[in-house]
């Protein structure tokens, strides 16, 4: 497996605290090690004891492990949440085609997000596996304040769980939806950190091509500060590049979509740049009615020499950096470093 990636800085520009590895030795849980979810997928908040809990759970080999992985169904922690905390369910902030996303309280008082996923034995099933443990591999590895923080995973029967930084103001796409186009303050803030996240995973070594930014996989703080989230199709890259095509169609770069040289960093920067329009208008880059189908979209990006229109009403300094990154030829748009030092994202202050 390529390793893949995900996550945040401690508050107050701390050193990054060490990450523990996970270890895939063939082994059964121990009880101290589970968590006490409360009443697993029911709407209750009173947790399951320990002692109930563990004996639901079998060995690694009766877990649902795909056969063509030995690996254990065991647990990992970041310091930030100690093995042996428990917890309780709390309210349900988001769902896909993995499963579902609530809140919960631990035992310790810390408030964090739970993505919650089946696991069954199909191959299809095996796929989704393979992918989920993918982004938990690049999770463990970034520690960045533009970036959701990873805190730890637990196998607990057939289902996994994602223990993560709890973001509140949600995500992106919300706040558009509620508010409608952001200001230009906050769009050159939301803008700048998301650079600033990428320029992180693009310096890492290997690169890390997160594949598919656009405002439903941004999340913001209480301050505006945006974190990047949803590491399922992201990728190290040896290479920088990757042949497969991931994301959302309408915020693909052409050379995603017709995938004649693959792809790497300078696909992020295109989305970004679709991004920055569609948090300038509250639609999806092309327009909200642009495309009738995916394979009239797929076909305009990838075949055509156009690229995403920038609203009459953006400043000149926007349209300049959108222009920038939105550049057919990947070759010429700039890197997220680079465009760290266009005036309009200079002006986010």
């Amino acid at each position: 497996h390529a390793p893949a990636a995900e996550l945040a800085a401690p508050a107050g520009g701390q050193a990054p605290l060490p990450l523990r590895r996970a270890t895939f030795r063939r082994r059964s849980l121990r009880k101290e090690e589970l968590p006490t979810p409360s009443s697993i997928g029911g709407s209750t908040v009173s947790s399951i004891s320990a002692d109930s809990l563990a004996e639901r759970v079998p060995t690694p080999l009766s877990c649902g492990s795909p056969p063509h992985r030995a690996r254990d169904r065991g647990s990992t922690r970041c310091p930030e949440l100690a093995a042996g905390t428990t917890w309780k369910r709390g309210s349900k902030i988001g769902s896909g085609s993995y499963g579902s996303v609530f809140t919960a309280l631990s035992d310790r008082g810390q408030i964090f997000a739970v993505k919650q996923a089946m696991l069954g034995d199909s191959e299809s099933d095996r796929r989704f596996l393979d992918n989920l443990e993918d982004e938990l591999a690049i999770c463990k590895g970034l520690r960045h304040p533009n970036i959701v923080s990873y805190l730890g995973h637990d196998y607990i029967g057939s289902e996994l769980y994602i223990y993560l930084e709890y973001v509140p103001g949600g995500s992106m796409s919300s706040i558009l939806k509620e508010f409608g186009p952001l200001e230009a303050k906050p769009l050159k803030l939301a803008t700048r950190g998301v650079l600033e996240g990428l320029e992180y995973l693009h310096s890492r070594s290997p690169p890390v091509v997160h594949r598919d930014i656009k405002g439903a996989n941004l999340l913001v703080d209480l301050t505006f500060q945006v974190k990047l989230a949803d590491f399922g199709c992201s990728k190290r890259c040896v290479d920088t590049r990757s042949l497969s095509t991931v994301g959302s169609v309408p915020w693909m770069a052409p050379e995603v979509i017709n995938q004649q040289e693959g792809h790497g960093r300078k696909a992020d920067v295109w989305s970004l740049g679709c991004t920055v329009i569609e948090m300038a208008t509250a639609e999806k880059p092309w327009g909200d009615g642009a495309f009738d189908n995916v394979l009239f979209a797929m076909r305009r990006i990838g075949m055509t020499e156009e690229t995403p229109p920038v609203p009459e009403a953006c400043d000149d300094t926007l349209r300049s950096f959108v222009e920038a990154c939105t550049r057919r030829d990947p070759k010429s748009r700039p890197s997220a470093r680079q465009a760290l030092h266009h005036d309009f994202a200079i002006s986010a202050g």
